[in-house]
């Protein structure tokens, strides 16, 4: 199994998750802040009135998406996130993939990838 996680931008998060839930996957994701290796400068926003300097902001907000998958499903989800942000000039965002060696259902006896196969 693989644990994939993307770190992207909040707009682009319904285009990741559908295809994770078109291929019948859990999906999970939380609205984060962080940085990366590179910081960008962003337009300053003001709530009473617009100063017009852009500003490197300490934090970025991301959303981060987390999928287990199996080894047999993951290149073709892997290929297919990635082909949908395309190659531009200032990346979008960061996909993780992580080798998932034991898993486990609570309350039940499951075990492996049976944990992934919905009832």
């Amino acid at each position: 199994m693989k644990e994939i996680s993307i770190f992207i931008r909040p707009s682009e998060t319904s285009s990741v998750t559908e295809t994770l839930l078109k291929h019948k996957t859990g999906v999970t994701f939380f609205n984060i802040q962080g940085t990366g290796r590179t910081p960008r400068a962003t337009q300053e926003i003001v709530h009473s009135y617009q100063t017009g300097r852009n500003v490197v902001p300490k934090f970025i907000e991301k959303t981060l998406v987390v999928s287990i998958v199996s080894d047999a499903t993951a290149p073709q989800i892997i290929k297919e996130i990635t082909d949908s942000f395309g190659s531009k000039d200032e990346p979008d965002g960061v996909l993780f993939v992580k080798d998932v060696s034991e898993v486990y259902e609570l309350g039940s006896t499951l075990k492996g990838d049976e944990v992934l196969v919905s009832r």
